[in-house]
């Protein structure tokens, strides 16, 4: 891939859009997406299939809470850390151009910096974009002006400072996915291409790649193209405040456009010897620059990579073998759902083996103080959904045996001699987590919604300690209620009875404490009770 002294624009004609009853959805995803939507998890989905040049578009839900509109090819939505993918491939452009190499440092890089500890300066582009740098996943001096925009006011000065400080006691060089390492090779890969990191991928990217609608911004004639970022019925402001970490996540795309990417990654008619560059397997296989790799010991290894905001989910994936891909980007925050659903569509899943008695599992199950795992069945699916995140289906595998292979998950239940869950252990990544069961899980989510006034409203609005290291904050926005706690997204809640209100992405409610007129604290209820006092 070289730093080109032209831009070679590209269109293409081949996009078509199709209904949903003659695109070839496996039955089981277009069941997901529909039951998705029922249920109000996600508002806007658009799937884009390719097989062998061949592409197929189709749209479900609508733009906004008050449009009809039904999404299309060009329908824009946020893509999350699918940016990543893009952010090694203008790190490629200028490794081509023999401005970089994978294996500089950034101490080299950036030699105005007077690292802390050498281990951080040693650190090279090739484990920022494999997730293998040691670095965390985010920095710890990101304090955002509006937590809604999570990465807004995190600016260069501050990104350098953490890496100044930067001093664990082992630099642990194994993968432990990183937004504050993509974002760092954004920073780097600009610097090589002496322009913005916005102006570098336009030029040296989406633009040679033909990918008109790729960009960090909304334009003006794009406005009206736009899905409403949405989650649990609720809209949710879009992550525009991007500055320093952009690498990260910033990117806007259309399936129309994600489309031309697998085409040029299968056929390729720009950017060639790039884009095959940075799908060379690194670092054991199971990644590649910017790409996750499934299957990477057969020749069928499968590229792929996911994304989600506060308020869209999103999944890409080709298979060169095969020559087929799939995009599904969605107004939704149902993150692991639509990975799980692009993975079944690439495997040609029909629904996957479901255990034939689910009663004896929903439940309420505690891995850590402030952190349960509530187990339920929803549509005839098992589900999971850990505190504050976002649910996943299971799928049976053995005995009381259950896995979710997007995240590398497995649940082993223990059952008591009535036949009943009485505890669970948590597989992932090498660590088993033993969690007992502590309660029922109660389904709020068909409660009714009170209104509640501006002026009240705002009584809920602060701070509140769950545990020495979690923070409950509430904020309000355009009339919506939302909860964040600390280091996962903001979600909405909705009050039932004043002072109460309830989650609809898990099965959880605050119950809102008062002194007089004052609030003094919310109690968090899931799998039981726990107290957070208002913070001064």
């Amino acid at each position: 891939m070289s730093n080109r002294l032209f831009l070679i624009t590209l269109t293409c004609t081949l996009f078509t859009t199709s209904s949903a009853a003659d695109l070839d959805l496996s039955p089981h995803v277009l069941a997901g997406i529909e039951q998705a939507i029922e249920d109000s998890k996600a508002r806007a989905v658009a799937v884009g299939l390719y097989d062998n040049g061949e592409i197929q578009v189709t749209g479900f839900g609508q733009l906004s809470r008050a449009g009809s509109a039904v999404p299309g090819s060009d329908t824009l939505f946020e893509i999350g850390s699918i940016t990543k993918v893009f952010t090694s491939l203008l790190t490629q452009t200028q490794v081509a151009a023999d401005r970089l190499t994978w294996d500089d440092t950034i101490g080299s890089l950036l030699p105005e910096l007077d690292f802390t500890s050498e281990a951080v300066a040693s650190i090279t582009l090739r484990e920022l974009s494999t997730h293998t740098s040691g670095l965390p996943r985010v920095p710890d001096n990101m304090d955002p002006t509006d937590p809604l925009d999570p990465y807004m006011g995190y600016d260069r000065a501050l990104l350098l400072s953490f890496l100044v400080a930067f001093n664990p006691d082992a630099l642990v060089k194994e993968y432990a996915y990183s937004n504050l390492g993509a974002g760092l090779l954004g920073v780097i890969a600009a610097d090589a291409a002496e322009s913005s990191f916005s102006e570098a991928m336009q030029r040296e990217v989406t633009v040679p790649l033909g990918m008109n609608d790729t960009g960090f911004e909304v334009k003006r004639d794009q406005s009206d193209r736009l899905a409403r970022g949405f989650s649990a019925g609720a809209d949710m402001p879009n992550w525009d405040g991007f500055d320093a970490l952009a690498g990260a996540g910033a990117l806007l795309s259309s399936v129309d456009d994600l489309l031309l990417f697998i085409r040029q990654n299968l056929d390729p008619q720009a950017l060639q010897e790039s884009l095959s560059a940075i799908r060379e397997p690194q670092a054991g296989g199971e990644t590649a620059f910017g790409w996750h790799i499934a299957e990477p010991d057969d020749d069928g290894s499968l590229y792929w990579h996911n994304g989600g905001t506060g308020g869209y989910a999103s999944f890409l994936a080709f298979q060169p073998a095969t020559g087929r891909g799939v995009v599904i980007l969605s107004s939704s925050t149902e993150y692991d759902t639509i990975t799980q659903l692009g993975f079944a569509q690439m495997s040609g899943e029909t629904g996957g083996s479901q255990a034939e008695n689910l009663d004896a599992y929903p439940g309420a199950y505690k891995i850590a103080d402030g952190f349960v795992l509530s187990v339920s069945i929803n549509s005839g699916q098992l589900s999971a959904q850990a505190t504050g995140q976002a649910a996943f289906p299971l799928t049976a595998s053995g005995d009381n045996e259950f896995v979710f292979p997007a995240a590398d998950i497995k649940i082993v239940f223990q059952l008591d001699d009535s036949g009943n869950a009485e505890k669970l252990t948590l597989y992932q990544r090498g660590q088993a987590t033993p969690a007992p069961r502590v309660g029922d899980v109660e389904n709020m989510s068909s409660r009714p919604v009170i209104e509640l006034s501006a002026a009240q409203l705002k009584d809920y609005v602060g701070e509140f300690q769950l545990t020495p290291a979690v923070v409950i904050q509430v904020m309000v926005r355009d009339g919506q209620v939302f909860a964040q706690l600390t280091g996962q997204a903001a979600y909405p809640v909705f009050p039932y009875e004043p002072d109460r209100f309830f989650y609809k992405v898990v099965d959880a409610q605050l119950h809102f404490e008062r002194a007089g007129n004052r609030v003094t604290a919310v109690v968090l209820h899931q799998g039981g009770e726990q107290r957070a006092p208002r913070i001064e």
